[in-house]
C-alpha cells in the first residue's frame, strides 16, 4: 500500500480512539488494515501483537486475563478474533477496570459478532469501523463528502469532470485491494491474485467455528454463485438449489462469507409509502475486481456486441460500494437500502439519514445517455414522500449533467468522487 493515505478513514479511526476505550477495524483480508493501523498510531514494535503468530496466540488463550494485563497502552492486535471469547472477555474487563479512551484497536478479518459462542460483545466499550477496498477518492487523495452532499439539494448538481469510459472500465476490472492497485497487476496477474486470495480464505481453519463448513469447494462455488448475483435480490433457495446445498447449509455459508466482509446485503427499505414492497435482502460483493473475476468478465463484457447484462451488474455494484465506503465516514449517520415493489418500480440505493429521517435516492444506470425514464421511480418516490426526499440522483458513464425534475438530476458517475 505503499504511497498510498487513507485520507478518508484516518480521521475517523482517529475520532474512534478519540471517543471509546476499545476500537475495532474490521475488514476483508488484505484491505489494508494493518498498514493502515501502522500509519495512523506509530507505534513502537513492543506494542504490536499479532494472533497469526502461534506463541502469542497460545499465550492469549491460555491466560486471556493476563495477557490483556501485560499489554502496554496503547496497543494494537492484529486477527484478534482468534483468541475467542476468553480474550474478548478479558479486553472487556480490562476496559471495565480503566475507561481511559485509545487503549486498544483490534483488527480483524472476520467479524467475531458471527460466532454464537460469544455472548458476550463489547457495546459501549467499542468503537467498530470496517475498513474497505480503497475508494476511488483513496486512490487519489481526494476528501470524498458525495454522502453529506446527498442530502443538500443545493449541492446539485455542482461541477463534475467526467471519466473516460476506457478508465471506468479498467477500474471496476482492477477493484479495489491496495495490493492489485498499487502494483497495477496485469490481467493475468489479477486472475493470480484472486485465485490464491479465494483459496487462502476459504482454507483457513481458524475461520472454521463461525460456520458449519464441509467442503471448501462448496464455499468457492457459493461464491461464485453470489459473484454471478451481484447488485441483484437474493433468493436463498435458488442459490442453494444452482450449489447443490441444502437452503440451510447455503444459509450457513452465507453468513460466514458476510463475517469474511467478502459479501454484502442491502436489505429491502421498508417504508409506510406502499404496502407492496418486496422484501429479500440484495447481495452485493464488496469488491469489483474479485467478483469480475470470479465471473470470468473482462473488457469484452462492455463491448457493443455484449448484452451489457454483466457489465451493468459490476458498475451497480461499484456505487453502491463507493456510497457503502463513504458511509463509514460521513458526517451523518446513514442506513443504505433499495426499493422494489410488486408492481415493478424500483430504485437502487435509498440512503436514509438515521436521525433526520431526510431520504436521498440513486439510480444507477449502464448508459452514457441518461433519459427521463430513467428517473421515474425516484420521481414516484419524491412525491409520496414529500419534503423527506432531498435529492434523486441518475449515475451514468456519460459526460452530461441533465436536470431530471424537481431534486432530480443525471450526473456522471465521478461525481461520486467529486470532492
Amino acid at each position: 500500500m505503499s504511497g498510498l493515505v487513507r485520507r478518508n478513514a484516518v480521521p475517523r479511526v482517529d475520532e474512534l480512539l478519540s471517543s471509546f476505550r476499545v476500537v475495532l477495524l474490521g475488514g476483508a483480508r488484505q484491505t489494508g488494515k494493518t498498514t493502515l493501523v501502522r500509519d495512523l498510531l506509530e507505534l513502537p514494535d513492543p506494542a504490536w501483537f499479532s494472533f497469526y503468530d502461534e506463541a502469542v496466540l497460545t499465550r492469549a488463550v491460555e491466560d486471556p486475563v493476563g495477557f490483556v494485563d501485560a499489554l502496554p497502552r496503547p496497543a494494537a492486535i492484529d486477527e484478534f478474533q482468534r483468541a475467542g471469547r476468553g480474550f474478548l472477555l478479558a479486553v472487556k474487563q480490562a476496559a471495565d477496570r480503566d475507561r481511559t479512551r485509545g487503549q486498544l484497536l483490534l483488527t480483524g478479518s472476520a467479524n467475531y459478532l458471527a460466532d454464537k459462542r460469544l455472548p458476550e460483545t463489547l457495546a459501549g466499550r467499542a468503537g467498530r469501523l470496517q475498513l474497505w477496498p480503497l475508494s476511488k477518492g483513496d486512490r487519489h487523495g481526494i476528501q470524498e463528502t458525495f454522502v453529506d452532499r446527498l442530502f443538500e439539494p443545493s449541492a446539485w448538481p455542482g461541477k463534475v469532470r467526467p471519466m473516460p469510459r476506457s478508465e471506468l472500465i479498467s477500474v471496476l476490472l482492477q477493484g479495489g485491494f491496495p495490493e492489485v492497485v498499487t502494483e497495477d497487476l496485469s490481467e493475468r496477474q489479477r486472475r493470480n491474485w484472486f485465485e490464491a486470495y479465494v483459496q487462502d480464505v476459504v482454507s483457513r481453519e481458524a475461520l472454521r467455528p463461525l460456520a458449519e463448513i464441509r467442503m471448501e469447494s462448496e464455499l468457492r462455488r457459493l461464491l461464485r454463485l453470489l459473484a454471478a448475483r451481484t447488485g441483484q435480490e437474493l433468493v436463498v433457495s435458488g442459490v442453494a438449489g444452482d450449489a447443490e446445498v441444502g437452503s440451510e447449509t447455503a444459509s450457513n455459508y452465507l453468513a460466514l462469507l458476510e463475517a469474511l466482509h467478502l459479501v454484502t446485503l442491502l436489505p429491502a427499505w421498508s417504508t409506510s409509502i406502499t404496502t407492496r414492497a418486496k422484501r429479500r435482502p440484495k447481495v452485493v460483493l464488496v469488491d469489483t475486481g474479485l467478483a469480475a473475476d470470479l465471473c470470468g468478465v473482462g473488457q469484452g463484457d462492455f463491448g457493443p456486441a455484449a448484452d451489457g447484462v454483466a457489465a451493468g451488474a459490476l458498475f451497480d455494484t461499484f456505487v453502491t460500494n463507493e456510497v457503502l465506503k463513504q458511509a463509514t465516514w460521513s458526517e451523518r449517520s446513514v442506513d443504505l437500502s433499495y426499493f422494489r415493489d410488486r408492481d415493478g418500480a424500483e430504485v437502487d440505493l435509498i440512503v436514509e439519514d438515521r436521525r433526520l429521517g431526510d431520504v436521498a435516492g440513486i439510480e444507477i444506470k449502464l448508459t452514457a445517455t441518461p433519459s427521463i425514464r430513467h428517473a421515474r421511480h425516484l420521481a414516484m418516490v419524491r412525491d409520496r414522500l414529500g419534503e423527506r426526499f432531498r435529492t434523486g440522483l441518475v449515475i451514468h458513464t456519460g459526460t452530461q449533467t441533465l436536470p431530471m425534475g424537481e431534486r432530480i438530476w443525471a450526473v456522471p458517475v465521478s461525481a461520486l468522487w467529486a470532492g
